[in-house]
């Protein structure tokens, strides 16, 4: 699946403030647009499309119709990282703790990609230091660390192991 993720970046702003993503579904047989305001759940919407090829010719549309709108695509961005680091009670991960970052994980992707914002870009547990390391890419640091912490609540790791470092 090819996402063509693009963002509004007006000269007189300090980062993007808005966004469009599409992206054609294989297995689904679903061309979705996304977009929104930064930070924001953005509007989604689905039409069906069977023929791989309309889909592709759709995404290349999209990317055209984005630049004309002054949209440009994410690679040409200023990205910046943030790292999110949660504590485990040892050394190394009990299996409860590996499944909790994996929750977490889902949690954390989502609320970073329907909002605009991100992606995580790696994770791990990191060997004998008794932390899981989140490396994540925004458009905004200070929102992707702050959603760190609604994603933490769907977990049940408590609130206090979660720590948020930006760029």
């Amino acid at each position: 699946m090819t996402i063509v993720r693009m963002y509004l970046h007006p000269a007189d702003s300090k980062r993007p403030t808005h966004y469009r993503e599409a992206w054609w579904e294989e297995e689904s047989k679903e061309f979705v647009l996304h977009y929104g305001k930064v930070g924001e759940l953005g509007t989604t919407k689905v039409e069906s499309i069977s023929n791989p090829n309309e889909a592709a010719s759709l995404l290349a549309s999209f990317r055209e119709q984005s630049q004309n709108d002054n949209y440009v695509d994410v690679e040409q961005i200023v990205q910046e990282d943030c790292t999110v680091t949660i504590k485990q009670k040892g050394k190394d991960p009990t299996r409860v703790e590996r499944t909790n970052a994996e929750k977490f994980l889902q949690e954390y992707t989502a609320l970073l990609a329907w909002r605009g914002i991100g992606s995580v870009q790696d994770w791990e547990a990191v060997p004998g230091q008794g932390k899981f390391v989140f490396d994540v890419r925004a458009v905004h640091s200070n929102k992707a660390m702050k959603l760190a912490s609604q994603a933490i609540q769907k977990t049940d790791i408590r609130a206090d192991r979660l720590m948020t470092r930006g760029q």
